[in-house]
């Protein structure tokens, strides 16, 4: 960076890289069975998060990768 040149916070932030390209927020809005409309953001990793309109609630649904591990062990009697 030139010194003296003002970094431009927008642009800065845009700076992406994801290994199958970039991909954005899926957002949808709809209501409950109740009436009580809701906004569920999903993520590029796949989680969810789900806002209600009627009170301070959120629900949170993570999909965290599953961690597959192998051990071998090798006993050696004298």
């Amino acid at each position: 960076m030139a010194e003296g040149t003002p970094i431009d916070r927008e642009k800065l932030l845009s700076l992406s890289y994801l290994s199958r390209g970039q991909t954005r927020s899926t957002v949808v809005e709809g209501r409950r069975s109740d009436g009580v409309r809701i906004k569920a953001t999903t993520d590029e990793l796949g989680n969810t998060v789900t806002e209600h309109a009627k009170g301070d609630r959120q629900d949170v649904l993570i999909k965290a990768p599953s961690v597959h591990v192998s051990l071998a062990q090798k006993e050696i009697r004298q």
